[in-house]
């Protein structure tokens, strides 16, 4: 929340810099200020109203700034202004994608770590990648018993910085499809996949891993363990599959993951990560992990 207050007081601050300088310089020439003569008619207003809509609208700046030069292209007027301004324009709405993008590197805040997982293993992941900015914790969830081997839940909770949108209407949804998108859940599951070779017999080589999205619900309702509140969370299901067992270039299965988001305003996500290998029990009792889940969501 603290950093998409941060992010729009340097956009604010940003425009009102552009605005000081073309006061001061036409000040300097003895001319009259008119701000409209920055980057156009209603050019300062249309920026100040795109930065209070990134609080506001699904998908943020991917979604606003395709709109709004959309909207200043349609009229004949605006189009003639396209031609007058266009160089400061460029020079202006740089400026702005640098501080909401330069946002991406303000740390994450804690994620969510339920009391009945313990203390986590693990508080850092040195294959996550630098950007965005994010901070994860890791359990390696034992069996009871010693009986079945396979028995064995590799859990991340992640707090990750999504600096295109400061709304919580689908960040959660979003942050999905961009991290599917750009095969960013690989970097950040390397760690999950050694633990899971680690703690099981079976092989499971983190560099020739391959993510297959499995079709199922793009949201799934989790009951808040504590509360009884139902949440109603995106998620994503792959099938992890190994490249090394099997001359398929598909892989073979040999695991499944699951990924659950909650949204959340200012620019982050909450995102927690299931790691199963195969023959796990709950893979068929519990796909969606609505037991670990629904202790994270509460």
């Amino acid at each position: 929340m603290i950093a998409g207050v941060i992010t729009s007081l340097l956009m604010l601050t940003t425009v009102a810099l552009w605005i000081t300088f073309f006061r001061r310089n036409a000040i300097s020439k003895n001319e009259d200020f008119d701000h409209n003569q920055i980057i156009g008619q209603y050019g300062i207003e249309a920026s100040i109203i795109g930065i209070i809509l990134l609080w506001i609208i699904p998908w943020g700046i991917i979604f606003i700034l395709p709109v709004l030069l959309l909207l200043s292209l349609l009229s004949p007027a605006g189009r003639e202004t396209w031609k007058e301004f266009t160089k400061v324009r460029v020079y202006f709405v740089c400026s702005l994608l640098i501080v909401i993008f330069a946002g991406g590197f303000i740390p994450a805040s804690e994620p969510i770590s339920p009391d009945e997982w313990g203390e986590p293993l693990l508080k850092e992941n040195p294959n996550a990648p630098l950007y965005p900015s994010g901070s994860q914790y890791t359990w390696v969830m034992l069996p009871s018993s010693g009986d079945d081997i396979t028995d064995v839940e590799i859990v991340q909770s992640l707090k990750l910085r999504i600096p295109y949108q400061f709304s919580t209407l689908g960040s959660a949804s979003s942050a999905l499809d961009l991290a599917d998108l750009f095969n960013m859940e690989k970097s950040r599951l390397k760690q999950a996949i050694e633990l899971l070779d680690d703690e099981t017999p079976l092989s499971f080589d983190s560099e020739e891993m391959l993510l297959k999205e499995v079709i199922s619900e793009k949201k799934h309702t989790y009951i808040d363990s504590s509360s009884g509140e139902e949440n109603k969370l995106n998620i994503a299901l792959f099938e992890l599959r190994s490249l090394t067992l099997s001359s398929d270039p598909d892989g073979r299965v040999v695991g499944e993951v699951l990924c659950a988001a909650s949204d959340s305003w200012g620019g982050e996500v909450d995102i927690v990560v299931v790691v199963r290998p195969i023959g796990h029990p709950s893979l068929e009792l519990d796909r969606f992990a609505e037991s670990l889940v629904s202790q994270w969501v509460g």
